[in-house]
């Protein structure tokens, strides 16, 4: 069995359309970006349940979340917003000049010493204690655990919650679920793992690799859910899901924009880093769209009566109608001074597109834009997200009713998308 052996297409048990699943991706402050495109859903359908949640890296944070809240969705989605808008960096990392000085002077030394001068282990860049503290008050931690959550698989108003991790400390993916009449599952190299979904789990799914730290679980340590998710639809597809609605942050440029060089010469190491971390935390789920596209392809040419638990998957990926990476460049001059001189130093504005900046801008500025973007992406949108949410008999005759929707966001020219790709649209 290789890595990319189908999933479940949805779970046996349901029925009509398969069960409704919203996926967050990563991205660090970008996730803020979701914020918005929720907060315009939520005032069209304010007593939306949705009964898969899933989250990885920053997007975990806002899947619990609203998994935990006891509110109807528009009261969860509003609260979730008054959070990000309240958001500073120094509530997520420790900015203090003199930890700052002193952590970049212990990585220098261990480097040139070869590990023989500096304390034992340098965990990460920034300590992020702070957040810590933030998420514990804004999920109502106890004794280690969300109860929100629990409540809600109770009064059935949630299936399951799921929360990706990578575990440095045996190179696997690991998906926490929460729910009821679930179970794990396991492929080569990811694995999915039945608890009580606490602030660790949390903190793991969104510690940017480097620079933040590891997060202990049992005898593990865990970091960012991205670095090893290779299928990010894997957890709702397991869960029972037959219709996705995915919340990218990755800008889809077009055809002209991604020719043009971002960089006047040799690329700086933010520039690498950068393109690093687009690459692991929001490209695979451009990978897995297709992916489930080509496996609707082939459901498509078995008889209905012969495809037993298989079914076409309805997908809708969301995505930023502006570049997030280009737009952190106007609220650089926001961070808190020797911060952002430790940015520099890394080469984030020798880059007309600083996307590392991007992902540590935990700015209120930059935030509230984010959201405003994701928000007016929503409102522009909202005739496809609702006929995903509420599937039945189609107008539109002109197409295909059982083909995947994936499209690019409206009023500019079709983007370049990966192979494959060409063509798909929403039904």
């Amino acid at each position: 069995m290789s890595d990319d052996t189908p999933e479940p297409r949805v779970d046996p048990n349901s029925s009509g359309e398969g069960e409704l699943a919203l996926l967050m991706g990563g991205g660090g402050a970008r996730a803020a970006y979701q914020v918005g495109f929720l907060r315009a859903l939520a005032r069209r359908e304010p007593d939306l349940e949705i009964p898969i949640v899933t989250g990885v890296s920053a997007g975990a944070i806002n899947a619990v979340h609203l998994a935990a809240h006891q509110g109807n969705f528009l009261e969860a989605v509003e609260d979730l917003a008054r959070l990000w808008e309240s958001l500073t960096v120094e509530q997520v990392f420790n900015v203090d000049p003199r930890y700052l000085a002193l952590n970049t002077l212990r990585w220098g030394l261990q480097l040139v010493s070869g590990g023989l001068v500096g304390p034992p282990t340098i965990r990460s860049l920034v300590d992020t204690s702070p957040l810590r503290r933030f998420l514990a008050r804004a999920l109502h931690e106890e004794d280690g655990v969300i109860p929100g959550i629990q409540q809600k698989v109770e009064a059935g108003r949630l299936k399951a919650v799921a929360i990706s991790t990578s575990s440095y400390t045996t190179g696997k993916s690991v998906t926490w679920i929460q729910g009821r009449g679930i179970k794990e599952w396991s492929r080569p190299q990811r694995q999915a793992r039945l608890t009580a979904i606490g602030l660790d789990h949390v903190m793991a799914s969104s510690a940017l690799p480097l620079f933040f730290p590891a997060v202990q679980i049992g005898p593990h340590w865990y970091g960012d859910g991205g670095i090893r998710l290779a299928a990010p639809m894997s957890p709702a597809l397991h869960l029972g899901a037959g219709r996705v609605l995915a919340i990218s942050t990755r800008f889809a440029r077009l055809e002209r924009e991604s020719e043009r060089s971002l960089i006047p010469g040799y690329p700086p190491p933010a520039q690498v880093i950068g393109s690093l971390m687009n690459s692991i935390f929001l490209d695979l789920l451009d990978q897995d769209a297709l992916r489930a596209e080509a496996m609707n392809d082939l459901i498509r040419r078995v008889p209905p009566e012969e495809r037993g638990t298989f079914r076409i998957l309805k997908l809708l990926t969301l995505r930023p109608s502006r570049d997030l990476g280009q737009l952190a460049e106007e609220f650089e001059l926001r961070l808190p001074l020797f911060f952002r001189f430790l940015m520099r130093g890394l080469g984030t504005n020798e880059t007309r597109s600083p996307d590392l900046l991007s992902f540590l801008l935990f700015e209120p500025g930059y935030l509230r834009r984010l959201m405003e973007i994701g928000e007016s992406d929503g409102e522009a949108r909202m005739g496809e997200i609702r006929e995903l949410l509420h599937p039945g008999p189609r107008r539109r005759t002109v197409l295909d009713p059982d083909e995947v929707m994936s499209s690019p966001p409206p009023r500019r020219r079709k983007p370049k998308e990966p192979p494959g790709m060409e063509g798909v649209e929403e039904r």
